[in-house]
């Protein structure tokens, strides 16, 4: 099979990306400056491509969507280290840059013929801020950010395409994303690990739900696979995770002794509720994949320390 990504070079991209190399896929990357030297070192011959240019450019996407048999929309343009008000001042250009760009794309891929597409969507389509409990898949959108109103209008477009047009469109709802990624400093966690690793305490609170990338690009092709996930909004996350909890395995892992971070307070954040891939039997990495990310973490801030010295 023949997958497209887009933001390939992104956070959440390059887990995707990765997965899918690693599992025998061909992968085609649409990146605005084209080639990105050493993200995928291991990616040679004919398994992989970069195809420069815009998604606003009709011409491009074209190029892009020549041949393939299914479409991973990642790209997300943003205020740099904004998800929610990555929109900063201009709501209009960020509007242009991604919502009419993402319909171009789909317009696009389905006029080529190309047969799925999952548009990885977040659960900022929910109003988190008000909401506790448990966030259902059947649950009405309600954002509360223009982040979550650009998500939710795909998703409205991804269950008409599906319906209308019977096209394979998917939305898949991300909480917080983990992982190690390239450059190693974008990696969550990294200010934990580099404190740790000093042997320096690490003062901030928060306890937020987090995936691993690997347990997402597990969760696209599954939902890449399935008749039924056709025209639906998957919900996809794994487990509470506090700053504390990291810095305690981190100092564990790492025979480090310096005060936690302070238990964080008030309300938990509310849980995203994943029906429908527990009912494919998808199972999430839970505390174990948590332990051996921050290991790879720990392991490479380690080295990158020691390099610097």
């Amino acid at each position: 099979m023949n997958i497209g990504i887009t933001g390939a070079s992104g956070y959440v991209g390059q887990f995707i990306a990765r997965y899918f190399l690693d599992h025998g896929y061909k992968v085609r990357a649409l990146s605005r400056t084209g080639h990105k030297s050493g993200l995928f070192p291991f990616a040679t011959g004919s398994n992989f491509e970069w195809v420069a240019g815009d998604m606003a450019d009709r011409a491009v996407l074209t190029r892009f969507v020549s041949g393939l048999n299914a479409i991973v929309h990642c790209a997300y343009d943003h205020l740099p280290g904004r998800y929610r008000g990555g929109e900063g001042e201009n709501l209009s250009g960020y509007l242009q840059s991604n919502l009419n760009s993402t319909l171009l794309l789909m317009q696009v891929a389905h006029t080529a013929s190309v047969d799925k597409f999952v548009f990885i969507s977040s659960r900022a389509v929910y109003a988190t801020g008000c909401l506790r409990g448990n966030l259902y898949e059947h649950q009405a959108a309600l954002p509360d950010t223009f982040y979550g109103a650009y998500k939710s209008a795909v998703e409205a477009m991804v269950s008409a395409w599906a319906q209308q047009r019977q096209w394979h469109a998917v939305s898949l709802r991300l909480t917080g994303v983990y992982g190690v990624v390239n450059p190693l400093e974008r990696s969550k966690w990294y200010d934990i690990a580099r404190a740790v690793v000093s042997g320096e305490p690490f003062t901030q609170t928060r306890v937020a739900t987090e995936v691993h990338g690997e347990d997402v690009a597990r969760a696209v092709e599954l939902v890449l696979s399935e008749a039924d996930a056709k025209g639906r909004a998957v919900n996809c996350s794994d487990r509470l995770v506090s700053y504390r909890e990291v810095a305690e395995i981190l100092q564990s892992m790492l025979g480090k002794r310096s005060p936690l971070p302070p238990e964080a307070q008030g309300e938990r954040p509310a849980i995203m509720d994943c029906a429908y891939l527990q009912a494919k039997g998808f199972r999430f990495g839970g505390a174990k994949r948590l332990r051996h990310s921050l290991r790879l973490l720990a392991e490479a801030v380690k080295l990158e320390q020691k390099l610097c010295h």
